[in-house]
Formats: C-alpha cells, sequence, structure tokens
C-alpha cells in the first residue's frame, strides 16, 4: 500500500494547566512569557516522542492518496471513535462506508484515490499521567536555560524545525524526559 499526505490539519483544545509556568520560569531565570511558550513547545515535542495526545484534539482532518490494498493508522493515539470518509470522485467529495476499529483504517483500491478523512466530534485523552506532566517541565525547563542566547558562545545553526523522535533524542535524554516518557511510546 502506497500512501502520500497531501493535507493534515487539527484543531487543539487548552494546553494542560500543569506544569505551572510560573514555576519553570522561576527556576531556569527566564520570564513567564518565555516558559509558556517553551511549555507549550515541550507538549508538542512528548506528543512527537510519543506518538500519542496529551491534551484534547477538538478537530482533525487528513487528505491521503491511497494506491493499493492495505490497512491506513490514523497517525495520533488516542483516535476518535468515529470518522467521516470521503473519496474525491469526478472532482466532488463522495461520502463512503469505511472499516476501521481504534485507529485502524481499511482502505483498498487498485488505482490511486484521494481521500479526505475527518474526525467526529473531539477526542479528549484526559489528564496526563504526572511522569509526563514532569518530563514536559523538565523539558521546558532545559530549553530554556540552554538557550542560545544563556550560553557563553552565540552561535546558532538553523535547522528542519519538524519534530521526529529521532531528532527530539538528544534532547529527551538531556533534560532527563525521555526515560519518563518511555513508557507513553506506542510502537
Amino acid at each position: 500500500m502506497m500512501i502520500d499526505t497531501l493535507h493534515n490539519e487539527e484543531t487543539r483544545g487548552a494546553l494542560p494547566t500543569s506544569p505551572v509556568a510560573s514555576e519553570v520560569a522561576l527556576e531556569a531565570g527566564a520570564t513567564e512569557a518565555q516558559a509558556t511558550a517553551m511549555i507549550a513547545t515541550a507538549w508538542a515535542q512528548a506528543e512527537a516522542f510519543c506518538d500519542r495526545r496529551c491534551y484534547p484534539v477538538t478537530a482533525a482532518q487528513r487528505i491521503i492518496q491511497v494506491k493499493g490494498i492495505g490497512v491506513y493508522r490514523w497517525p495520533w493515539h488516542p483516535a476518535p471513535d468515529a470518522f467521516t470518509f470521503e473519496r474525491r470522485t469526478n472532482g466532488e467529495w463522495v461520502v463512503f462506508d469505511v472499516e476501521h476499529i481504534a485507529g485502524l483504517i481499511d482502505i483498498d483500491t487498485p488505482v490511486t484515490e484521494t481521500w479526505r478523512i475527518t474526525q467526529v466530534g473531539a477526542v479528549d485523552p484526559g489528564t496526563p499521567p504526572a511522569h509526563v506532566i514532569q518530563a514536559v517541565a523538565n523539558l521546558a525547563l532545559y530549553q530554556l536555560v540552554q538557550m542560545p542566547q544563556r550560553r557563553e558562545f552565540k552561535s546558532q545553526n538553523a535547522g528542519d524545525s519538524g519534530f521526529t523522535r529521532e531528532s527530539l533524542m538528544g534532547l529527551f535524554w538531556a533534560s532527563g524526559a525521555g526515560p519518563m516518557l518511555a513508557s507513553e511510546v506506542r510502537k
């Protein structure tokens, strides 16, 4: 099965209220605004590392191009209970019934087709466990302390801003967040 993602869109609910930005800012010697921004970034990095959502997804949609027979996995865990499946036919989106279980979607097509998969309803993964909140706090604190402008040397390299588990590995182990999140990683 060949799958290309053409479009990915999601709307998120409110960030968890922990860790508290003022506490992270005080410990890092940074402003509360910097701590708030870094905590939001740390949540995104933790989610990318674990391949699971830590706070609500109120709406999500993916447009994919599929060719072949197989199973497509909804990229985020927990997956919604219901989806709307539409296939591009003669320039219009036509609704289809497609079998799915726990985010595994059975799409079979011998030719290349474009599908739009839309989450129905909000997905709330619940309150993150204490070790995940602590890992996010450690990660935000580490990044605030290690900001380039706070180091003796002022060099900074431009690089890829996308998050992958492999690109985040060093950061997670240096901050202590990796061992805490190891139990959250889903294969």
